[in-house]
């Protein structure tokens, strides 16, 4: 009896001893299904219950986008945070800064939080100076306190039919249609706007609100007063021949050369002026009567008429006189002996030598 009492007794201790040294460790990278908190085994781990499956979990903190359930409430990166611009992926849906175009957002333009002034608008990245949208709607368009033609922007834009802002308001645009296109109870020449615009081919405005004859060579009452080309007083001086032939209206309403005036092509202003003096088809150097004549702008020796043209006779002063691209030696008028001046500054030379070509 003693015995089998001892035996029970050391059975019971080498269980105890069993019991004691047995122990169960819980990987915490594994997804342990519970129903409770219990079945965490404690140490800080609770049961997250989700829709889908419940698991054991251990809060770390508030929740992050890092496609963990940090605080364990059964839903991962949930933050509940919105999308704002911050160089951050707030909403945790993979994509930064989403939903804020930095290249057209005025309130981001180019970088978060750079906004541009209520008169500007964000275009490709930059802050850029709002324009009216239209020019006749009767809205400010850009914000900038100023409507239409009121707008800078508006400056030389339609602002309707035949209608065109200039100087800040709405201007007569065309002058010959018989209609007050910017509604300023004024039309055609009768509106200041129409200064010096045509009236019509031939004919433009003239300051009083009337109409001037401007084309005297085509035989037309271009201004509508009974009077055509050279019988029009506005024709006066004007040419009543294609401007080449310089035949000019005079007072007596002739078409007479240069006004009535027919010079001989001669002497160094007359050729060099640009006109036909006598009214032959020829100006100047052309004129066999200019040759040796000066053909200088300011009248100096180093260009001279000739042989139907102008010629480079100043072969020293590395200008190129008569016009003609080619600089003293380098210009066929200048033969080899001809005085000229060295490129380099290096004093005079001769033409057709080294020191000079």
């Amino acid at each position: 009896m003693h015995l089998r009492l001892t035996r029970l007794l050391l059975l019971s201790a080498a269980l105890l001893a069993l019991l004691i040294s047995c122990s169960v460790t819980f990987n915490d990278q594994v997804k342990y299904a519970c129903k409770s908190d219990a079945d965490c085994g404690g140490d800080g781990f609770t049961c997250a219950m989700s829709p889908s499956r419940s698991v054991c979990c251990k809060p770390t903190g508030p929740e992050v986008c890092d496609k963990v359930d940090n605080d364990c409430d059964g839903f991962v990166d949930n933050t509940g945070k919105q999308e704002t611009c911050n160089g951050l992926d707030d909403d945790c849906n993979d994509r930064i800064d989403d939903g804020f175009d930095l290249r057209t957002n005025s309130n981001h333009c180019g970088e978060c939080n750079k906004a541009c002034p209520g008169t500007q608008f964000c275009k490709a990245a930059v802050c850029t100076i709002r324009k009216e949208s239209s020019c006749l709607d009767n809205f400010d368009d850009d914000g900038n306190g100023k409507t239409d033609c009121e707008d800078e922007s508006c400056d030389l834009r339609p602002c309707g039919l035949s209608c065109i802002c200039a100087g800040g308001k709405k201007s007569e645009d065309r002058c010959d249609d018989m209609v007050d296109n910017e509604g300023d109870m004024l039309t055609d020449c009768a509106d200041p706007d129409c200064l010096n615009k045509s009236c019509r081919d031939g004919c433009t405005c003239a300051a009083d609100g009337g109409q001037t004859e401007t084309d005297c060579t085509d035989g037309v009452d271009n201004d509508l007063d009974a009077l055509k080309d050279c019988f029009d007083p506005d024709c006066v001086s004007q040419f009543c021949t294609p401007p080449d032939i310089y035949f000019r209206c005079t007072a007596m309403q002739t078409c007479r050369c240069n006004g009535g005036v027919q010079i001989s092509e001669v002497g160094s202003v007359l050729c060099r002026d640009a006109i036909d003096n006598d009214c032959d088809g020829e100006i100047d150097c052309v004129e066999a009567s200019c040759t040796g004549q000066s053909c200088a702008l300011d009248g100096g020796l180093g260009c001279e008429c000739g042989n139907g043209g102008k010629k480079e006779v100043g072969c020293g002063n590395l200008v190129d006189d008569d016009g003609d691209g080619l600089i003293d030696c380098a210009d066929p008028d200048c033969t080899a002996g001809m005085v000229c001046m060295k490129p380099d500054g290096g004093g005079a030379g001769v033409c057709g030598a080294s020191n000079c070509d």
